[in-house]
Order: C-alpha cells, then structure tokens, then sequence
C-alpha cells in the first residue's frame, strides 16, 4: 500500500491512456497507482516493494519462455541479463514514453535511469498482483513493453 502522496496523483484520463500502452486494464487501479509512483522521502518506499515482486517475475517469465523454446540454461540466463537488466529496462521506459506517467517531485525536472527500471519492474509486478498472480497476463504486458523474449 502507498503511503500518503504530497503530489498528485495520475488522473483516470492518464490511467486509462497507460492502460492502452500497456494492453492491460487494471481491477485495482491502486496497484497501478503504486507502481507509477517513484520512491522518495514523501512516500515512503514509492515502487520499490513492486519492483521487487516484478523483477522475480520478469526473471520467471524468461525462463518459462526459453525453457519453451528449448534453449540452454546460459542462454536463459544471458536473456534474463539483458531483457531484464537495469540498462534495457531505462532504455524502454524512455522509448515508450512512460516518463510521462512517473509521479515525481515537481521540483525534479527528469526521471532518473534507477526510477525508470524501478518503474518498468513495479509495472509487471503490479499486473502479477491485479491477476492474482497469473502468468499470462504479465507475459503479454512484458511483449507490450518489448521485455519479452524476442520472436
């Protein structure tokens, strides 16, 4: 749960804009809500718990799909190092505009790389939470936000 929010938060307007990026309509938009909240003194730990619960899932998501393709372990591996590092991550975010989604202090003029991997992990993490923990769902997300395995 968020802790209390000194700036504002997303309007439904912006929310249901993400959820079109995102291919996904959220059941609690509170999780959503949560994970576009970047981490800062005002709102205790912002998206980290979600981070933490996306990044599993993320790592888990990739092994399933290489384990279905039949690829090797160092294989899996290095597509989890590089569909699910911190680099590509930021990379993705900034492509796919959600910069523009990141609650922030208004006094910071830019999201910060770490906020942004953060925010795209907390983004699947939130999925996993709204669908009570189904894999599907947070697969076809990570293809919308282009961390899936590539075809």
């Amino acid at each position: 749960m968020v802790g209390r929010h000194l700036f504002p938060l997303s309007s439904d307007d912006e929310i249901e804009d993400f959820e079109k990026k995102i291919q996904y309509r959220f059941i609690d938009r509170a999780l959503l809500r949560e994970a576009l909240q970047a981490s800062a003194p005002w709102n205790n730990d912002g998206n980290k718990i979600l981070a933490l619960v996306g990044d599993r899932v993320l790592d888990l998501v990739i092994v399933i799909s290489g384990r279905k393709r039949n690829k090797p372990r160092g294989e899996i591996s290095e597509m989890i190092k590089q569909r699910a590092g911190n680099a590509y991550l930021t990379q993705q975010g900034f492509d796919l505009g959600i910069d523009k989604f990141i609650v922030k202090n208004p006094s910071q003029s830019f999201v910060a790389k770490n906020v942004m991997a953060d925010t795209m992990e907390a983004i699947i993490g939130a999925v996993y939470l709204d669908c009570n923990s189904q894999i599907p769902p947070c697969a076809h997300v990570m293809t919308a936000l282009g961390l899936s395995w590539p075809e």
